[in-house]
């Protein structure tokens, strides 16, 4: 009996080989597309806000489809691949046993690892059933990993604002007729020096945000203060009228009220104003005054012109301390800084640079009416009420302001009053040494810290408002890559490709050859043993059917090939009986 093979199925075979090894490609593709995103992070850009619901039910969402693509793509890939497979093994003149444990290998991974055992009892296919089962095992393993692939995870992100802030610069110039008032609180903040408070650093005071609720970051105007001492050469001191004169030139005098220190002590004087000889020049009103009665590295030149004796007297002997007057001028620069939203500080806190170096004389500065309001709020600020009293009656109290600035340098007015109480018959000494840059940097503190409690006190200037640039820290999920499990499934997919490949017989000539049967299942070998002699003769003598003498008796050669060349096919009792003294083991 002959018939004519039709040519749609050597074209479906085609169709269905091609389809095969595209997906496989398909899938290895997938998965270096993902290596590289996770490389350059491309899929962190998909994000989704972090909401209860999102939270919730994208990632089950997620898992979910996953879990089916994979389920369905490879069962789409075990599906072509196992026909392909069977195909071309049917086409192939093989041991019936082994056509017989191929076909069982295809049927899950269960029965491929039994396959892969009986091939110790009696060998027939020991390849062919490994690498079905490592095909199957390589499609565990991205049943297993898909859930984990793409997973959402929550990570830090910002969204920009506008947000209401308070100004942290008030002009102090107002505060004149209430100047005690700002002052008194300076010497609480000055006694500690590590408080971090919102709206200054140091020598800068910001601008705050108006809520705190927010978690971010935000950029506000800020101005820092800085100031520049020098010392007034050739004055003279009048200890009885508490009068201090500096000459500016041309017979032009600075007046101003002073009373003597006690050793290691800074006073801020009392401008008293500058009367001019010579009426054609105008000198500039100074910032802040000192005097200062602390050692000072400088040199002995110098030392003549600046240096001031002033009496303490004493039970014993008249101790005299050499004082020193300064002027500081004062200036700001306005900059950006960041700060966290919901403490109002710095992220960093900003530093004190002071540029001088060593003590110079001046007798030429440059002001402004804010720096001459500032240096006037310092100058009339209130008592300390720690009184320095020498042994004529003599009385000498620093300011508030005073103690501030001492604090600042290091100098602790508290143990001096202590020391005068206690040893009040011994002369004072100074051996405290005073840099330049150390004070400056305490002026430019002080002055901050009086701007900042102006804005801040009651009765004292109202801030105003303004805007800020705002980076608020939100919580959003985004999509992330696990490469752990992405590393699995990869290998899986490219061993996966091999096999199909290799079970297949891509590239063997029978490739292009049909089976008039496409499986070996039970009704597929019930129909071989009818219709082959060979097979019943080999069976016949089986009298135990078990599983090992039904496979040892099966190790006999068929082919279900009818024709290569589309032409005539034999009957296939002739086919497949013409065949079995052919020997081919391998696959």
């Amino acid at each position: 009996m002959t018939r004519s093979k039709k040519p749609s199925e050597n074209e479906s075979g085609s169709f269905s080989a091609c389809t095969c090894y595209v997906l496989h490609g398909m899938l290895v593709m997938i998965h270096v597309m993902l290596i590289v995103s996770y490389i350059y992070h491309w899929e962190h850009n998909v994000t989704l806000s972090f909401t209860p619901t999102n939270a919730d039910f994208w990632p089950v969402v997620l898992s979910a489809s996953l879990q089916a693509f994979y389920t369905l793509y490879t069962a789409v890939l075990v599906f072509l691949t196992q026909r392909l497979a069977m195909s071309r093994a049917l086409v192939r003149r093989l041991k019936l046993t082994t056509i017989h444990d191929i076909s069982s290998a295809w049927a899950g991974l269960g029965s491929a690892l039994s396959s892969v055992w009986k091939q110790t009892h009696i060998s027939a296919s020991l390849s062919a059933t490994t690498a079905v089962t490592t095909y199957l095992v390589c499609i565990s393993v991205l049943h297993v990993t898909s859930s984990t692939l793409l997973q959402f995870q929550t990570f830090n992100s910002s969204i920009t604002t506008n947000v209401s802030t308070t100004l942290g610069w008030v002009d102090v110039s107002s505060t004149t007729e209430n100047p005690v008032a700002i002052t008194g609180s300076l010497p609480a903040i000055s006694r500690f020096p590590g408080l971090v408070s919102a709206g200054i650093s140091n020598n800068t005071v910001y601008d705050t945000l108006q809520t705190s609720s927010v978690v971010g970051r935000a950029t506000v105007n800020a101005t820092t203060i800085t100031s520049s001492c020098g010392l007034l050469p050739n004055v003279t001191y009048s200890r009885n009228n508490n009068t201090a004169t500096a000459p500016l030139g041309s017979g032009n005098v600075m007046v101003m009220t002073a009373s003597s220190p006690w050793a290691d002590q800074i006073r801020v004087l009392q401008y008293g104003g500058s009367p001019s000889v010579n009426m054609s020049q105008i000198y500039a009103q100074p910032a802040v005054l000192l005097m200062v009665s602390t050692l000072l590295e400088i040199e002995p030149s110098v030392q003549k012109e600046v240096a001031v004796p002033t009496i303490w007297v004493c039970p014993a002997v008249n101790q005299t301390i050499e004082v020193y007057f300064m002027q500081c001028s004062l200036t700001t620069n306005n900059t950006a800084v960041v700060i966290d939203m919901q403490t109002n500080t710095l992220e960093n806190p900003m530093p004190v640079p002071q540029p001088s170096t060593q003590w110079e004389e001046t007798l030429q500065w440059t002001s402004t009416d804010w720096s001459e309001n500032v240096g006037y709020l310092l100058s009339v600020a209130g008592g300390s009420g720690y009184q320095f009293i020498d042994q004529s009656g003599y009385t000498s109290e620093p300011s508030i302001v005073d103690e501030s600035i001492m604090s600042l340098v290091g100098l602790n007015l508290s143990a001096q009053y202590l020391q005068s109480s206690t040893d009040w018959d011994q002369p004072p000494v100074s051996n405290f040494t005073l840099s330049p840059d150390i004070l400056e940097a305490a002026i430019a503190q002080t002055v901050a810290q009086l701007t900042w409690m102006a804005g801040r006190m009651n009765g004292g200037i109202q801030p105003g408002e303004g805007m800020a640039l705002a980076y608020e820290e939100v919580i959003a999920l985004r999509l992330n890559i696990t490469l752990l499990p992405l590393l699995f499934a990869t290998s899986a997919s490219v061993i996966m490709l091999g096999l199909a490949l290799y079970t297949t017989r891509a590239f063997h000539a029978s490739r292009n050859t049909q089976a008039p049967i496409s499986n070996a299942g039970a009704l597929q070998l019930l129909w071989l043993g009818y219709h082959s002699a060979s097979v019943q003769e080999a069976l016949q003598n089986v009298e135990h059917p078990t599983e090992a003498n039904l496979r040892r008796a099966g190790m006999i050669d068929v082919c279900f090939a009818s024709t290569t060349s589309g032409e005539a096919e034999l009957s296939m009792r002739s086919l497949i009986d013409s065949q079995a003294v052919d020997r081919d083991d391998g696959i």
